[in-house]
């Protein structure tokens, strides 16, 4: 039962750490947002202990919800600092009408308030890496090392981040009801991009048990279903941003072997694909034609489909893959961009001119690629038929990688690269 409970808390610190915090924040206001932080970790905590003891509840996400809201009324009532909430309906005694309808109301909103929140978060006064780095912390609940992570910066950045934008936010005391259109669509390029770290970080997670975490891409999807539907002035690059993530997602049973072990594109088996969801990428993909913008998610969806109309590995267009990247360096230049531009030329021109490219990233972006830009390195040398050196790079992304999946995977990378060293091809 406890590692039933244990493992239960963990799904729901992902699927309702956001959810709990945008319910709550809408009740007790922007400038009680730390105190919002603290019960729904506080009732998470609880949790654990609670649900080993006595059994889960039915409705675990009720259960968190007024668990939080109580710890919140606590906590108001005993610094005696929010008048204005004792007297609201909100912190009002219960009743067991009361608690059904809040939990009624919990299930019915949660939704539409985890979104609300994410565009609270991305204000445009605060600086757009800031809003970033604070939506993933506070929306979708990442810890500071994945969103460290998740943006290629160190887990000092990351905090300071983090804490800039909660200050700023809390100066401008902007409240979640107070959201107009023209708000809603000066925050797109921040929400778009957090719903697309959040995506990443499931589809390939920086820390944790394990690569895939579907349960995080889920999450993205639906957030980027309702943006759609929420900001329809700016739809076409959230199709395109749909388009990309149900493309990627499609892959997820074909990404782990039967042991639950990483499998590489090259060694994927594309029949257990799911075509069903990659044709209704094409169809968000066609949506997001309508437009005149070309968005850095209209490029990715097509490299992305580049990989999934090709019937194996050997037939990808990796010229056109290329062609896609250069265009996308000149609207999203990036150090992760600069990497893939480089390993699609290794394939479409040659090994050699792939290892100038990676060759040339800068220092400081080696450092924050580490230990992607180590394996592409590994990669190339080893089609080079250089195997002591892409050994050597296979052993430092070993020390770096995060998870036991990614060093599972690297394990077997350098395996296989000291048997083709022990036996060269006549």
């Amino acid at each position: 039962m406890m590692q039933d409970s244990r493992t239960l808390v963990d799904h729901f610190f992902r699927h309702e750490y956001g959810r709990l915090v945008a319910v709550l924040t809408r009740s007790l206001g922007i400038r009680n947002l730390e105190l919002v932080e603290d019960v729904v970790q506080s009732s998470l905590s609880k949790a654990l202990v609670t649900w080993r003891t006595n059994g889960i509840p039915d409705d675990p996400a009720a259960w968190l919800f007024r668990t939080s809201r109580n710890l919140a009324i606590d906590a108001i009532r005993r610094t005696q600092t929010e008048h204005r909430l004792l007297s609201s309906k909100l912190l009002a005694p219960e009743t067991r009408d009361e608690v059904a309808n809040q939990t009624v109301h919990f299930a019915e909103e949660v939704g539409d308030e985890s979104l609300r929140l994410l565009f609270l978060c991305c204000h445009p006064n605060i600086p757009l890496e800031s809003s970033i780095a604070f939506a993933l912390k506070t929306v979708s609940g990442f810890s500071t090392d994945e969103v460290s992570s998740a943006l290629l910066i160190t887990r000092a950045n990351a905090e300071k981040r983090i804490t800039r934008a909660k200050e700023r936010l809390r100066e401008i005391g902007t409240e979640i009801t107070e959201l107009d259109n023209a708000a809603l669509e000066s925050r797109i390029d921040a929400v778009q991009s957090t719903i697309y770290l959040v995506f990443n970080e499931g589809y390939a997670s920086s820390g944790g048990h394990t690569t895939l975490r579907k349960d995080l891409c889920e999450e993205a999807i639906r957030l980027a279903l309702m943006l759609v539907a929420s900001v329809p002035s700016v739809a076409t690059s959230s199709c395109a941003l749909l388009a990309l993530m149900l493309m990627h997602s499609a892959r997820f049973d074909a990404r782990v072997d039967m042991h639950g072990s990483v499998v590489l594109l090259k060694d994927q088996d594309r029949s257990r694909w799911d075509w069903n969801r990659i044709r209704e990428a094409l169809d968000w993909m066609s949506k997001s034609a309508d437009g005149t913008r070309l968005s850095r998610y209209h490029v990715e969806a097509a490299i992305a489909w580049e990989h999934c109309r090709a019937e194996s590995f050997d037939e990808i267009d990796w010229s056109m893959i290329a062609v896609h990247y250069k265009c996308l360096q000149r609207i999203h230049s990036g150090p992760m961009v600069r990497l893939n531009l480089a390993i699609a030329l290794s394939y479409s021109s040659s090994p050699e001119i792939g290892l100038t490219f990676l060759s040339d990233i800068v220092k400081e972006d080696r450092t924050r690629l580490r230990p992607w830009w180590d394996c592409a390195m590994a990669d190339v040398l080893s089609r080079m038929g250089n195997f002591e050196d892409a050994i050597s790079h296979w052993q430092d992304a070993l020390l770096l990688a995060s998870n036991p999946d990614q060093r599972e995977l690297i394990a077997k990378q350098i395996a296989q690269a000291k048997n083709k060293k022990a036996t060269p091809s006549k």
